[in-house]
Order: structure tokens, then sequence, then C-alpha cells
């Protein structure tokens, strides 16, 4: 099976949004040093995962509207970039999914424990964004993440401030915690493991095959390094969303998170130096021509349409 017949594969079964493919694609080639994209670029970088041009320009548009991307017009042509609170939101998330999944009781954590000073709507809602943020929900009122996130740049200023959402927040060795979970203070938090695992699973079926063409010669194109950078980053976000986190002793043996892991970053780094040529070339090009004309896509596939905004 062909790298392109395995990508015509991916697209099928993942279905990608453009909204979200277009952050993704800008987020890219900000890592690359590339900080906008004419109009023109945009599209000819998001054609070849079957996007209309016509579909590409009203999404860009509308994530303008939403304040999203920002869109600067200079003549006849238009210049495009993340807004700066967008491109934040993105590295956070980066970096943390550059952490690896595997967590355990033989490490610190930092937990932070709902003691009935808010509300149930409140803490609701606090909670689903600390879940947004790594953390694990090992009972109903306490929440936890290893310590180790701390060290990460960019991760410790995610860590909300246990005053201002009324939770009382710990360090704690990993047996203290262990511990604590086999009383019954904090009763118990049920997490659907099966959906999550099946997930991993998929996307281990889907980009496994992607991975073993990294050792080809001449295997793997720029242009489909490029777009396997976007959906396997694309992929590997979906799964961690649906993935509770919890600590291995909580796992059963043959969870397929870390494995999963491996995948992606094996695809998503062994991509990267051709990946930055074809973004570069791409932009060189368009920007040379003096228009935002767009190149013709090189994979053939349905065509897909522009979607509702989804955060980042």
């Amino acid at each position: 099976m062909s790298t392109t017949s395995y990508l015509d594969a991916c697209l099928q079964q993942a279905r990608p949004r453009l909204n979200t493919m277009l952050i993704l694609m800008f987020s890219e080639a900000q890592l690359f040093g590339q900080k906008s994209q004419w109009l023109g670029s945009a599209i000819a970088l998001m054609e070849p995962l079957g996007f209309q041009e016509r579909a590409i320009r009203t999404a860009l548009f509308r994530l303008a509207a939403h304040q999203a991307v920002r869109v600067e017009r200079h003549g006849r042509r238009s210049l495009c970039r993340l807004a700066p609170a967008t491109a934040a939101a993105v590295a956070a998330a980066r970096q943390r999914l550059d952490i690896p999944p595997a967590r355990s009781f033989g490490e610190d954590w930092t937990i932070l424990v709902n003691s009935g000073g808010i509300s149930a709507a409140r803490y609701g809602a606090v909670r689903k964004r600390l879940l947004t943020l790594d953390y694990c929900q090992l009972a109903p009122n306490l929440l936890a993440r290893p310590t180790a996130y701390r060290a990460r740049a960019g991760v410790e200023r995610d860590m909300p401030a246990s005053e201002e959402h009324g939770l009382a927040l710990f360090d704690v060795g990993g047996a203290q915690l262990a511990a604590a979970m086999r009383q019954p203070l904090f009763g118990r938090s049920d997490c659907d493991l099966e959906a999550a695992d099946e997930l991993y699973r998929q996307f281990q079926q889907r980009f496994q095959p992607l991975s073993k063409l990294l050792a080809q010669h001449g295997a793997i194109s720029d242009e489909q390094a490029f777009l396997i950078r976007l959906l396997v980053s694309h992929g590997y976000q979906h799964c961690r969303r649906s993935d509770p986190l919890l600590p291995q002793e909580f796992l059963p043996a043959t969870w397929q998170a870390m494995a999963a892991y491996q995948t992606y970053t094996a695809l998503y780094c062994g991509c990267a130096s051709q990946a930055r040529r074809h973004i570069q070339t791409v932009t060189a090009a368009v920007a040379a021509a003096g228009q935002p004309t767009a190149a013709a896509p090189r994979l053939r596939r349905a065509l897909l349409t522009s979607d509702s905004l989804v955060a980042a």
C-alpha cells in the first residue's frame, strides 16, 4: 500500500474539520518561522487535504470574525496569522501533548480538592477546564496531575490559582495519594476506559503503517510529510481528549496510550524537516508570484466543506 493510499484512508476515516486543520496549519508554519501566510499560501497548503478553495476562504474569514485568526489587507492581497490568544492556546496544548501519557503513583502529584466551598455548577465548570489541562479525576471531588508538569515551560502558567476556584491545593507523594485512594474518603469516579482505549487502537491502525515508511528513503514526499504532521497531530489530540489520564495502576495492562504516543512522536518528529521544506517552498512560490494563487492539489480525494468554529 502506497503513502498516498494510506493518507487517503486516514482522511476518509478521520474526516478532519476545516477550521481545526487551518489552525493546526498556521501553528505548524509558526513552528518553522512562518508567522503569517498569504491567503494563497494558506489555500495551497490546505487544498491537498481535499478542501475547496472557496470553503478555505470562507472558513478563514469566519475564524477572523471569531478573532481566532487575524486577516490584514495589503492592496488586493490578504495576510493571515493566528491571533495571539489562539497561538498561545495552541502552543500550550502542544506542550501538553508532548508529555507522555504514562503516569504512576511512583511520582509526586498535585491534587485539587473540592471541600464543598463552591456550588455544584461552578465546580462543574472548573472541573471541565482542569480536565483540558491534563488533570485526571480520581474521585468526584478530587483532581490530580503529576507535579512534573510544573517543570514544563508554558504549562506552569496553566496551573489555576486554587483560591480563585475555591479548591484546596496540595502537593503529595505518590505513595500518599495511592493510600488515600484505597480509603472511602473521596469515593470513586467511574471512567469509560473502553471508549478511550478503542480510539487509541484506531489511531494505531491508522498511523502505525505510515511510521514504518519513515525508514524507506523517498517513500514520503515533502507534501506528504506536511500532511502527515497535520493528520497525526489532529488524530492524537482527539485520543488525548478522551483519555482520563489515570495512573497506570488504575489501567489495564493492554492500555494503548503509550504505544499511540510513540507512533505520534515518531511521525510528528520524523516528518519535521520535510514538512518545513514544503511550507517554505509553497510560501516562497506564492510570494514570488505576487498574487495569492493556489497550487493544484496533488492528492485526489472527495472534496470537503467548511464547518463551524472549533476551539483550539
